[in-house]
């Protein structure tokens, strides 16, 4: 039996999100290469106010491997993560950078292979570390909405002096899949499961679990776990999106040749990850009022999901807007617009 210790939050945590006239900011770039979006975006953050001289950097993509899907628009393409750890090593005075990850549904080795991160943190003299084997420790989760208590991994929790969430631009059973949802990785997989099954996702067949096609237990524990292991900078990589070409039946199983992957050649990112998110969800069509985590994540003080609080720098929201087909039947309720 492990003491958890007492409430505390991340060291990444002790940083404060800077504002922009008042305002949380959220940069989108669109057509140039990965690289060159990223240095525009980190340029527009004035990003030395959070990435200090010597800062440990963890970068978190989203390698959950989805068998059922094509790695291209589920997870964090191997170029945007590129881009994000060559801006830290070329644009910033970082220390160490760690490209670190509890993937979900297989040994996260494996996808460092196929992505080539072990020849790319050689190249940025960068270390690639599998949060799911990571030492660790149980802490206590001040107020939670699910979570009382959460392990947490030596790297993600109290080894970064700054986190970067860097996933890809996808809707998910929990509305969307983001800056927030991305940092369940970091919950570590030899306690919870390679799958994470064993955070508290919730029933389907509860109806007073679900609100808007969601499960309120997913959406408290992502919150839960975003509340204890803070990230400073939320970058989305939205050189795709994916979606369903059509909302599927209830029950049923999406193959890949029933996926949409768009190219949008564009990047996202703030030091907010609540405003990141809910521009990212309002790209897509989707409503971000309707999107449970990401208005949890709000109420507990993560950053805002209210547009007259955001300031958008860079393209215009209107102009980058490409509607997507909800994840699931059920969700319906979360569309602006139809697709398809």
């Amino acid at each position: 039996m492990v003491a958890p210790k007492e409430g505390v939050i991340s060291k990444s945590g002790l940083k404060n999100i800077p504002k922009f006239e008042g305002k949380s900011m959220v940069c989108i770039r669109k057509g140039k290469t990965p690289y060159e979006m990223v240095c525009e975006i980190f340029s527009a953050l004035d990003v030395d106010r959070v990435i200090e001289k010597g800062d440990t950097v963890l970068v978190k993509p989203n390698f959950s491997m989805l068998w059922k899907l094509p790695w291209k628009g589920s997870l964090t393409s191997p170029e945007f993560l590129e881009a994000t750890v060559k801006a830290v090593r070329e644009r910033t005075k970082a220390g160490e950078i760690i490209i670190g990850e509890g993937g979900g549904g297989t040994q996260t080795w494996k996808s460092f292979f196929e992505f080539g991160v072990v020849e790319m943190a050689q190249k940025y003299n960068a270390r690639p570390v599998d949060l799911n084997w990571d030492e660790a420790w149980k802490v206590r989760v001040p107020d939670p909405y699910v979570l009382e208590e959460l392990w947490v991994t030596r790297t993600a929790h109290a080894l970064a002096d700054v986190v970067i969430s860097v996933p890809v631009l996808k809707g998910w059973g929990s509305g969307v899949t983001l800056t927030l949802k991305n940092m369940m990785g970091t919950a570590p997989g030899r306690y919870y499961g390679f799958a994470k099954g064993g955070i508290p996702h919730g029933k389907k067949d509860d109806p007073g679990d679900i609100l808007y096609g969601q499960s309120k237990t997913l959406a408290g524990s992502i919150v839960d776990i975003c509340y204890v292991n803070r990230m400073n900078i939320a970058l989305i990589d939205a050189l795709t999106v994916m979606y369903p070409k059509t909302l599927p039946k209830p029950g049923a199983t999406l193959f890949k040749e029933e996926w949409q992957v768009d190219e949008l050649h564009m990047a996202i990112g703030g030091y907010d990850p609540v405003a990141v998110d809910t521009i990212g969800t309002a790209i897509m069509g989707l409503n971000p009022s309707k999107i449970l985590h990401i208005g949890m994540a709000a109420a507990k003080g993560l950053g805002t999901n209210r547009f007259e609080e955001i300031l958008i720098e860079g393209e215009p929201l209107e102009k980058v807007k490409h509607p997507c087909n909800p994840w699931h039947p059920g969700l319906e309720e979360i569309r602006e617009s139809k697709v398809g």
